[in-house]
């Protein structure tokens, strides 16, 4: 068990601990991602709050067996929407066969792989019967996938379903927390920019901060690539996955 898993297993055994971490959905996320659901009790996910262009929400890195990084990326609809929600975004179908494009570019780059033809019809299946027209949709499908063979299992909340009034930086982390009832709150290192503390801390709500570092495991590159999507690390190691993930 690694220090931090114990660190969180220690809190629990003491009272009534609500770990709580809030994230924005993304597009086949990182591992730091799934460390930390895997050390929260509850997982907000961060779906009414602005849509950021260009970012992880519809897109992620994979890398090559000869090295070349390079993102997968969904289309959406984006023109004159500066401020949709991320719930609020919509698939751009108009770009014909980008299902199959996403899915030829992670066999053409993990087809090598060892766990790949463990996966990779699995992942197929789930591009193929996709038929929603939302962005989220997809996401969280695919987020299920991970979950599932990660064997994770925390419960995740949208925050479009807790009314909360706030909509911007530490305000709207604070109410979160306090309508779910936390007692200690995840949060990247990141947060240190804009987390008001004081708050949390007027309230009992432990801040923990999480300085996720990237473990360092064999890929088909013969260079280490950090911060892929997790759909590198599921197709190298398979069902050792998540102990890599904790740094085990």
């Amino acid at each position: 068990m690694c220090n931090m898993q114990k660190h969180f297993t220690l809190l629990r055994c003491f009272g009534n601990k609500v770990i709580t971490a809030i994230h924005q959905p993304e597009f086949m996320p990182w591992a730091g991602f799934f460390q930390k659901m895997y050390l929260a009790e509850q997982f907000i996910i961060l779906d009414h709050v602005q849509f950021k262009k260009r970012y992880f929400e519809n897109r992620n890195k994979i890398v090559s067996p000869q090295g070349e990084v390079s993102y997968i990326t969904v289309p959406v609809i984006s023109k004159n929407k500066f401020t949709q929600a991320i719930n609020a975004v919509k698939v751009d179908s108009q770009q014909q066969l980008w299902k199959q494009k996403i899915l030829n570019k992670i066999k053409h780059y993990y087809s090598k792989s060892k766990y790949f033809n463990l996966y990779f019809s699995e992942l197929e299946d789930l591009f193929e019967s996709f038929n929603s027209n939302k962005l989220i949709d997809l996401n969280i499908a695919i987020i299920n996938f991970f979950r599932h063979h990660l064997n994770i299992s925390t419960p995740m909340i949208y925050s479009s379903s807790l009314s909360v009034e706030h909509f911007y930086a530490s305000d709207l982390i604070f109410e979160i927390c306090r309508k779910q009832s936390a007692s200690i709150y995840l949060c990247g290192v990141s947060g240190r920019d804009y987390l008001n503390v004081g708050d949390f801390d007027n309230h009992s709500i432990l801040v923990e901060w999480l300085e996720y570092k990237a473990p360092k495991y064999k890929q088909l590159s013969s260079t280490f690539f950090p911060y892929m999507s997790t759909l590198d690390l599921l197709f190298n190691h398979g069902d050792n996955s998540l102990n890599i993930l904790l740094h085990q």
